[in-house]
């Protein structure tokens, strides 16, 4: 170790240490079996690993090295102290998603997004925010405070919204994607002393702009500031915000004028939003009655569009980050090798997580296309 690398805290590296290990998924016995697969002669017990996680034992040098190695991170990287994510809020995640999936995912989240800032700093393009959060946010209803963000950035009643990642960044949100096999669509969450939302690209168009919606909504209600458990109905408020953003209520009521299934496609492809949130939001307003949105649903699970609707949405990307790093290494201000230390990750993980931002994500919960046999008779009785 040089004499330039300053040790924050037995505790800091404590805490990397577990936070390293849970961003992988492992336990503490499969990353001791793994040391003994790939350091011969080095024996390390589960349980030490977890007292240096713990606290209760300091790890020598050697062996911190060599978590530096199995973990894929610089050596320094375990010698500074973190900001931690705080007021977690997730998107409808499912019951099935495990605890330590949610530990997993949000270690991965907090390790891009403080790499985010140190290659913002290391460039000098750290994130400017353009609109201010306003305190009295909280107190509007989901449909005011979707119309108060519409005219705030000049987009009329009528008009699609032409980039959720655009808002949210103009707010000083920092928005990143991490992909993951787990049921978890995205979070929002303090990030020391700003806001971060992550999320999952493997979704459907139209479902990543209502997450990223939905997640603004947490960032603006200060869900992420109040303390306690989430409830349903910040949940649902944030829901109603994220579809009257995307589509205001009196532009819904429009699209179910005549009962035309050609006007509902229509609307997903102009809107970006999806036709099953549009039914559902419709008949929570009355735009529509029960019956006739039963109707509806019967007609998309004989149709097969429950998870794969007809109708294509353009992607809203979160890519500044990946943008930012690759005209830096074009314009010789880094290498990628530099690029990639300076964000705590492997070579090939930045080269992976580029790939990513250039190439559309795998969906892995339905996709969107035009579908065969689409025609006008979606609300007609079947």
């Amino acid at each position: 170790m040089t004499q330039s690398i300053h040790v924050d805290s037995a505790a800091t590296v404590a805490a990397r240490i577990k936070e390293a290990r849970l961003a992988t998924g492992m336990s503490t016995r499969a990353v001791a079996d793994l040391i003994r697969d790939k350091f011969p002669g080095v024996s390390i017990s589960h349980a030490t690993i977890a007292n240096y996680e713990k606290l209760a034992a300091s790890p020598p040098m050697k062996i911190l090295e060599i978590f530096a190695t199995i973990y894929e991170r610089p050596l320094k990287w375990f010698l500074e102290r973190s900001e931690p994510l705080r007021g977690v809020r997730y998107r409808c995640v499912s019951s099935r998603v495990l605890v330590r999936e949610r530990n997993q995912y949000e270690t991965q989240a907090q390790h891009w997004l403080e790499g985010y800032t140190r290659i913002e700093r290391r460039l000098k393009q750290r994130l400017t925010p353009t609109k201010k959060i306003k305190a009295a946010y909280k107190d509007e209803s989901p449909e005011k405070l979707a119309e108060i963000v519409r005219t705030e950035w000049d987009y009329r009643p009528k008009d699609a919204i032409r980039s959720v990642i655009e808002i949210m960044e103009g707010f000083g949100i920092r928005v990143i994607e991490l992909q993951t096999p787990f049921r978890i669509d995205g979070l929002a969450a303090q990030f020391g002393s700003e806001f971060a939302v992550v999320l999952n690209p493997s979704q459907a168009n139209d479902r990543s702009r209502l997450n990223a919606a939905h997640e603004l909504a947490h960032v603006l209600y200060g869900d992420c500031i109040t303390s306690g458990r989430p409830t349903r109905a910040m949940d649902d408020r944030a829901f109603e915000f994220a579809c009257s953003l995307l589509i205001p209520p009196a532009e819904l009521k429009d699209v179910f004028i005549g009962r035309s299934a050609v006007a509902l496609k229509e609307a997903k492809e102009y809107r970006g939003i999806s036709m099953a949130a549009m039914i559902y939001r419709a008949e929570k307003l009355g735009i529509i009655d029960a019956r006739a949105a039963k109707k509806l649903w019967i007609q998309f699970a004989k149709r097969g569009w429950r998870a794969n609707e007809p109708g294509f949405v353009r992607p809203d990307r979160a890519t500044r980050l990946e943008t930012m790093i690759e005209k830096a290494v074009l314009q010789k201000q880094v290498t990628w090798s530099e690029a990639a230390t300076t964000l705590g990750v492997s070579r090939a993980e930045l080269d992976h997580r580029i790939r990513q931002a250039i190439q559309p994500p795998e969906i892995s919960d339905g996709h969107e296309q035009e579908g065969a046999g689409f025609g006008p008779r979606l609300f007609s009785q079947s």
